[in-house]
């Protein structure tokens, strides 16, 4: 990253943190105890901009270094591989949500991330995922609304069920490591009783974004998922 010698932005996370790393004068917007969170308008806010700088990253509008050096909001971690000719083909995105103490109040912080991919160094970043199902074991409901997915310029095509996969009734790759055959049991997938197919162009570049729901929260009557807990992006081409 920053291969250009450009000097980064200083980071929110950094900040609010003491020179050991620990943040200070902030509580975690997920408290001991809690068995699920509703997001605030301010974390709503900051996971559509997630979501939102993740397809611009698919798309190519702009780049990992462009994040990681001139948003203060986001850090970029790239995995780089033990042998150093290899290509740097995964990383992950870290998102920090604040909002800032008071003469009679501390701060709340928290965050989301998200795993980006590709097929090769020289290749485009082509998959990104984001999960929701549950952090510190707090099931956050996400309180989207069709307001929410316009405002990601997301155009709904159609809604499909986990059994759907299994049963190969719909084909639809949502990693590079598994295609839809082995979907069902890789990683939190099991838990995706529903799933909402969206498409959007950015950057000239067609998209796939699909939300995962867990069966408790899928109603056969909705248009647009409320309660989500997995967001899978997919660069077509």
């Amino acid at each position: 990253m920053n291969e250009g010698g450009e000097k980064k932005v200083p980071k929110i996370v950094d900040e609010i943190s003491d020179r050991y790393g620990t943040v200070v004068n902030y509580d975690h917007f997920l408290s001991d105890g809690m068995k699920s969170k509703k997001l605030t308008p301010l974390d709503k806010e900051n996971l559509e901009r997630f979501i939102g700088t993740n397809l611009d990253v698919l798309s190519g509008k702009v780049s990992l270094d462009d994040v990681g050096n001139k948003d203060a909001s986001i850090k970029v971690d790239l995995f780089v591989p033990k042998i150093p000719t290899d290509p740097v083909v995964t990383g992950t995105l870290y998102t920090y949500i604040i909002s800032r103490p008071s003469q009679a109040t501390r701060g709340i912080v928290g965050g989301f991330s998200s795993d980006i991919d590709r097929k090769d160094g020289d290749a485009p970043w082509k998959y990104s995922n984001i999960t929701m199902s549950n952090s510190d074991k707090v099931e956050i409901l996400t309180n989207f609304g069709q307001a929410d997915f316009e405002k990601l310029e997301l155009k709904f095509v159609k809604k499909f069920l986990m059994s759907d996969l299994k049963s190969e009734t719909k084909k639809i790759d949502f990693s590079p490591y598994y295609d839809y055959r082995k979907f069902h049991s890789s990683d939190y997938n099991w838990l995706g009783y529903a799933f909402y197919k969206f498409t959007t162009v950015k950057n000239s570049v067609p998209l796939t974004v699909v939300f995962a729901v867990k069966e408790d929260q899928y109603s056969e009557h909705e248009t647009y998922p409320k309660n989500w807990f997995y967001v899978y992006m997919k660069r077509e081409s």
